[in-house]
């Protein structure tokens, strides 16, 4: 998991140099925070390598992180963290906006940046977590 606080230019900068393989990765999110919006993706690889993206546009984000936190410690390396993720998704926030067969990312910057800087205000936070 990574998390970082900040202006808007200092967090793209250092998601530009997360040293991660999203490719890695089956299931991977990102929580924004802004002034009074946040921004939840969840990325889920599909079987030809492509990815389904499903989005939410919740007031507040906090709560979320909390609860995901919660799972994934309950689940305590067991299972995949990102069954675990999507349960707490879609039970508090619902169904979501879903995208299917984008192309895989091609770098954390290509990934996790444009949530960021269209994040309202000053101050954000971004909340990466990597799944299984």
């Amino acid at each position: 998991m990574y998390s970082f606080y900040g202006k808007k230019e200092l967090i793209q900068e250092r998601i530009a140099n997360l040293p991660v393989n999203l490719s890695e990765h089956r299931v991977f999110l990102q929580i924004t925070q802004g002034d009074s919006t946040g921004d939840v993706k969840l990325y889920e690889r599909q079987q030809d390598g492509n990815f389904t993206v499903t989005e939410w546009s919740p007031r507040q984000t906090s709560a979320l992180i909390v609860a995901i936190d919660k799972a994934i410690m309950a689940n305590k390396g067991v299972n995949c963290v990102g069954e675990q993720i999507k349960a707490v998704l879609r039970q508090l926030l619902g169904k979501g906006y879903t995208i299917e067969n984008v192309a895989a990312p091609v770098s954390a910057k290509a990934a996790f940046a444009h949530p960021v800087k269209e994040a309202s205000g000053d101050f954000i936070r971004t909340v990466i977590i990597l799944g299984c």
